[in-house]
This record gives structure tokens, sequence and C-alpha cells, in this order.
């Protein structure tokens, strides 16, 4: 489910805002969470880096702040909308930009499943997720339910990584380095929505188009799974419940099949909008990759970097983008298994480069002796 791919609008006139709120005090968040999540080793260590990296503790924010952020909800601060809310730009008293997603609730969801999804997007956060700042509840006095929730994110503002890629300009092309670099960022922020929460998120619609870039490119995932949109997008007739149960059986192989494509795009300089333009791409990546020809191989690749990566790197993405793109889900590889091949390919490319820079050796047999030791793993 897409979180940050919104639908753009245009309007005119002020939003009309409920009449009667009740403010979440920011005291009252502690007992909204378990003891066991601030006991949770890996949790408290992930927040002591996202600290390192300059992203400020999770909170509850009040109404009044983030109306102050928005200059109450002005249309000027809207970014777009989708079926379950609309999204703000706002700015906080320290003069941080984030990101706000106001969500439409369901009136039988009980405080309980409030404070289950609150627990599970705290824990939102890494290097390479868009990761999740507050919250704030928005009440009804009359009826003492929440009518209104509103999530806070941390806004990147460097574009989104085809902007960088298949949409990219001359000169603002990303290089084969830092096309790597991105791939090993988006396959983290997977690696950890998998297995870095408790239960994990799967399914999470991948695409190129939400990868964002800060302004050091490192890759986060700005569009993910989170169970609270799958509840208020879900059917009475239990249509969602039967596409939840279908992304959890498969597990990380539909998010697998979608780096694949990500992968594609990378590594071809071409967009990729449709199924039908993955699999045209896969059979020329197929056809690049049946004999030993590099300049089969080459004519692949985008020419704004095919003549700065090395053979080695080169294959090695490629390879494990095809397994990627397996049309079983048996067949696809392991996050961690990507993970592996893609340092490897940052390995290799990076000696390959440090050796044309020194002018010692030869890129070609280094090349070979990398390959070597790869599959002596």
């Amino acid at each position: 489910m897409a979180f940050f791919a919104v639908k753009k609008m245009t309007m005119e006139g002020a939003k009309t805002r409920p009449s009667a709120t009740l403010m979440e005090d920011h005291t009252s968040t502690s007992s909204a969470y378990p003891s066991k999540l601030f006991a949770d080793a890996r949790y408290i260590s992930q927040t002591v880096k996202l600290g390192a990296l300059g992203i400020p503790p999770y909170r509850s924010f009040s109404l009044v702040e983030l109306e102050a952020a928005t200059n109450n909800f002005a249309n000027s601060c809207l970014l777009g909308q989708d079926s379950y809310g609309e999204m703000y730009l706002g700015k906080l008293s320290n003069g941080a930009s984030v990101t706000i997603r106001s969500l439409k609730v369901k009136r039988n969801q009980s405080s309980q499943s409030f404070n289950r999804h609150i627990e599970t997007i705290s824990r939102l956060r890494h290097r390479h997720l868009v990761s999740a700042l507050g919250h704030c509840f928005e009440y009804d006095l009359d009826e003492s339910t929440v009518t209104q929730l509103y999530l806070v994110f941390e806004y990147v503002q460097n574009g989104n990584l085809r902007s960088r890629i298949s949409q990219g300009t001359e000169g603002r092309k990303l290089t084969w380095g830092q096309r790597i670099s991105a791939a090993i960022g988006v396959a983290k922020g997977i690696q950890f929505l998998h297995g870095g929460i408790i239960p994990g998120l799967f399914g999470n619609n991948l695409r190129i188009s939400n990868i964002l870039l800060d302004q050091n490119h490192v890759a986060k995932i700005g569009s993910y799974n989170i169970p609270i949109l799958g509840e208020a997008a879900k059917p009475e007739g239990g249509a969602g419940s039967r596409h939840q149960t279908d992304s959890t059986m498969l597990g990380d192989k539909i998010d697998i099949f979608d780096f694949g494509v990500i992968l594609l795009e990378l590594v071809s300089g071409k967009p990729i909008t449709s199924i039908y333009e993955v699999e045209i791409m896969k059979e020329l990546l197929l056809w690049a990759m049946a004999e030993e020809d590099r300049a089969r191989r080459r004519s692949f690749v985008d020419p704004a970097v095919s003549k700065s990566c090395s053979e080695e790197s080169l294959r090695t993405v490629m390879e494990i983008c095809l397994r990627c793109l397996a049309k079983e889900a048996v067949h696809r590889p392991s996050v961690e298994d990507v993970l592996w091949n893609l340092q490897f390919a940052t390995q290799v490319q990076d000696d390959w480069e440090g050796e044309i820079r020194s002018g010692d050796g030869s890129p070609v047999s280094s090349s070979r002796t990398a390959r070597s030791s790869r599959f002596s793993r």
C-alpha cells in the first residue's frame, strides 16, 4: 500500500475542520506502549543509531502543534490525497520540515487496536525508511471516539530514485557506484520491514518512484504496508483479509520481485511502468546474459554508466536481478542473499576503480580473481 504515493490535487478555499476535538496530551503516551517496547534490545539499539543520524525520538504531537505546522492545514501545505486521507507538508516550531498524514478512522476500531497500531508505527524507524516521528489522535467529544489519526514522518526532499535514473538529466544521473549503494539501502530497508519489527511487514508495493533520496543520496523507502491503512481499506466482504493472507503466505518473495523490477531500471536506465514492460525487459536481460559477450551485456546497460562499471560488478547485479524476477516465488533469493551479492558488486567495483586510478594491475584480471573468490564462498 503506497503511503507517500498520493494523487496531486488543486483546491481553493479552506479545509473544513471538525468542531469537537480533544488534543492528546504529550504525557499520556507512555501508557499506550507496553513496557516490552522499551526493553527490546534491538529496538533500543536502532533508536540510538537513529539519534546519531539526527532523527528525533518518536513522540505524540498535539493537534495545536500540527495546526501550527501546517497553517491550520491550509491548502497551500496540501501535498495530495488518496483513499485514506490527505498528506501535508508541515514545519515544526524547531524549523524541521515533516510530512503529516491525516487518516480517516473507522468508528468501530477499539482503543486496543489503535494502541497496537501505534506500537508498530513507532518502530518504523530506520536509516533506509522514511521514518515515523510521531502521531496525534483527534476525538469526537460527544461520542468519545477517535475520529482522525495523524501520523508524522520525516520529510525527504531530494526527489525519488527514478528522477536520478531513467528521468534524470545529464549530470544529475547517479553513477554506477551510487546506484548499487541505493539498491543496498533499499534491500536493507526491506530486511528491516521483514524482520526488524514483529510482526514483519510484507507486500509493501515497492516502486522506484517511491524510493526517496536525501541530500546525501541515501535511499529511503517511502511506501510500505502500514497495517492501519490495510484495516481502513478492508471491505466488509473480507477481500482485504484474503489479500493480507496472500501477502503473509508469500512473505518476502513479493517484495523481492518488486525489488528486482527496481534493479532492472537501475541497470537499464529505462522507465518500467507495467508488468508487460517488466516481461519485455526481463527477456532482453536474459538475451544480454546468454553468452560471454561483453558488447551484448553493455548494450542493455544505461549508456550513462555503461563505460564506468566493471564487468564483474555489472554481471553480479544482472544475475541477482534475474533471480529476483523468477516467476516462481520459491526460486527468488532471500533479502540476505540479495544484500551479499550487491555488497560483492560494490567491492569489485571499488577495486576496479582503484586500479584504474593507480594505474597498477589489470582491472580484467582483478575481476576474474574476485569472481573465483565469490564462488568459493
